[in-house]
């Protein structure tokens, strides 16, 4: 039987990373105040930690212009992590009403705590979504990568992101469009240090979730949007993982309070591989640019 994507047929959600579960407080200390877990845009001569916001505060302004989201009525971003692309867009960007989709308790919480009555934090899986009206722009910004099982075969994976693109194009006004920001899988890893780190990454920070390949996400969307752009913007995530590496080496005797020694291991370990399978172009971070048909 084929069940709905991220969801057993019993309808519970088994598709999670680790890091939601983490207290915010942690988060904070570890990702900044924006608490954005995604690659950054540093400009020459920057450092790393010290514009570590200024850098995702441009990434998230470029990814609003991209989708033509400023001053909308309605905008969906789907897995929305600690709700900062939430309030930049009504803050910032005139957005009327932002809505946000996670898994997390925690994280619908804290964006309540925003108080801001232009944000609506659901817990609540994008199979789910059932929107009263029409979104004007969506986004989906480094959480499909958890969406799809690592141990279903190619037409499943198949039927499942089709059922994403489906789901998301569904909920978007015709022309609208959709910034996708996701890790992809590049080349075959070679060597058994390079597979144990996968490995290793696969069953803590990707917790069993199936890395996409390019044309996986091409042929599901193709029955919905055209693409417009696809940017490849690894460098700018492995960069953040060097910065987050940074920040937590400086203050690690905090986070092992906040989250324990093995948690804060974990993350390290987590980081570090992240970084490094970027840098060796294993891992690609895509930016596609879609517009519902």
């Amino acid at each position: 039987m084929t069940t709905v994507p991220g969801r057993t047929a019993a309808g519970t959600d088994t598709i999670r990373h680790h890091h939601p579960d983490q207290s915010a407080d942690f988060h904070r200390l570890l990702l900044g105040p924006t608490m954005v877990y995604s690659g950054g845009y540093w400009e020459d001569g920057e450092g790393l930690t010290e514009t570590l916001d200024e850098a995702q505060e441009r990434k998230l302004d470029r990814f609003v212009e991209l989708a033509g989201a400023a001053g909308a009525r309605r905008v969906l971003d789907v897995g929305c992590g600690w709700g900062t692309m939430l309030n930049r867009l009504t803050v910032v960007h005139g957005v009327a009403h932002a809505v946000g989709l996670t898994l997390s308790r925690a994280q619908e919480e804290f964006i309540t705590g925003f108080g801001n009555p232009r944000i609506s934090a659901r817990v609540e899986s994008w199979a789910d979504h059932a929107p009263r009206e029409l979104y004007d722009a969506a986004f989906c910004i480094n959480a499909l990568e958890h969406f799809v099982p690592y141990a279903l075969g190619p037409r499943e994976r198949a039927e499942m992101y089709g059922a994403f693109f489906g789901k998301v194009g569904g909920a978007l006004k015709p022309g609208a469009r959709f910034v996708l920001h996701t890790i992809t899988v590049g080349r075959r890893p070679a060597g058994d240090r390079l597979l144990d780190d996968l490995r290793f990454l696969r069953h803590s920070e990707l917790h069993d979730a199936h890395i996409p390949h390019l044309h996986e996400l091409a042929r599901a969307a193709d029955d919905v949007f055209d693409i417009i752009e696809i940017v490849n913007e690894r460098e700018s995530f492995a960069v953040a993982c060097r910065a987050w590496l940074e920040r937590l080496a400086r203050c690690r005797d905090i986070a092992v309070v906040l989250a324990g020694e093995e948690s804060v291991t974990r993350v390290e370990r987590c980081l570090g591989i992240l970084a490094a399978t970027l840098e060796d172009k294993y891992f690609s971070n895509l930016r596609l640019t879609l517009a519902r048909r």
